[in-house]
């Protein structure tokens, strides 16, 4: 089984706001946790403390963290990609990198001494993953997640994700993948319009895009791009996503009898993971 994962944007976020939205999902089973830690602007140590603190809150709630980095964040902190120590205290599961290297730099990575996962993109239908494993990587310490897409009609079609996570698969590598709250409103980016790696989850209920993901059986962990999910909806995709049974949406036509009505949910199992389209 998989794990189910928010996301954070302390930079744009009040830390006690963050700790209780944690608070929340570590009560509907949520273990992981995704952090932006892309730094586009000049060092700011006050920016960067208030992640720390977050992420060593996380850990003591349970959560595992994976921070997103890329070139740019090791130059704004004044430390080289190998240079890991630097988050040794941050109590973080790992980095992902936003961007790559050449194959070598991330298989050397994966042994780093600190046990950190590093986490690759797995939008690419290339032979990215290929060369990395040329420099024989320590493949309990490479994962890999789809990127999400902050922009309507940008995010991947089902083929092509289906494609890009068969090759991780093939190399019986850990994965993730995105969906999104329709409730929550922050982002790593100004414009929002949803933070999903499938495009056709883009305007579904958050519950039916977990359970189409985990029908899929493409990615091992789902992660909300956004934050905050509603309550009820922490409690629905943590319901699909635990559910025995793959659940299904019903979308019911809009001159159905009452006959037809009764005989539809009858013929439902009626569970909570059973969510109704309306």
């Amino acid at each position: 089984m998989g794990k189910l994962g928010v996301s954070l944007y302390p930079e744009k976020t009040a830390y006690e706001a963050d700790v209780a939205y944690l608070e929340r999902a570590k009560e509907y089973g949520f273990t992981r946790l995704f952090i932006n830690l892309l730094l586009f602007g000049e060092p700011d140590p006050t920016h960067i403390e208030r992640i720390k603190k977050t992420t060593i809150k996380a850990h003591g709630l349970g959560f595992e963290t994976i921070l997103d980095v890329n070139p740019r964040t090791f130059e704004v902190l004044g430390i080289k990609p190998q240079d890991l120590g630097y988050f040794e205290d941050w109590k973080i599961a790992g980095i992902r990198l936003d961007m790559g290297f050449t194959g070598k730099e991330e298989a050397l990575l994966t042994k780093n001494e600190y046990g950190f996962l590093i986490e690759i993109n797995m939008s690419n239908d290339n032979h990215y993953l290929d060369l990395i494993m040329d420099h024989h990587p320590r493949r309990s310490h490479l994962i890999g997640s789809h990127n999400f897409f902050p922009q309507a009609y940008t995010g991947l079609e089902e083929a092509y994700f289906l494609a890009c996570s068969k090759k991780f698969q093939a190399y019986q590598l850990r994965t993730a993948a995105f969906v999104t709250s329709q409730q929550a409103e922050i982002g790593p980016w100004p414009l929002q319009e949803g933070l999903c790696t499938l495009e056709t989850h883009r305007r579904l209920p958050l519950a039916i895009q977990v359970a189409h993901m985990k029908s899929l059986e493409a990615v091992d962990d789902i992660i909300i791009g956004n934050a905050y999910a509603s309550d009820a909806e922490l409690k629905q995709a943590a319901s699909a996503f635990h559910a025995a049974v793959t659940p299904i949406g019903i979308l019911p036509a809009n001159d159905l009898t009452e006959l037809e009505e009764k005989i539809i949910l009858r013929s439902c199992i009626l569970i909570e993971a059973i969510i109704p389209v309306i």
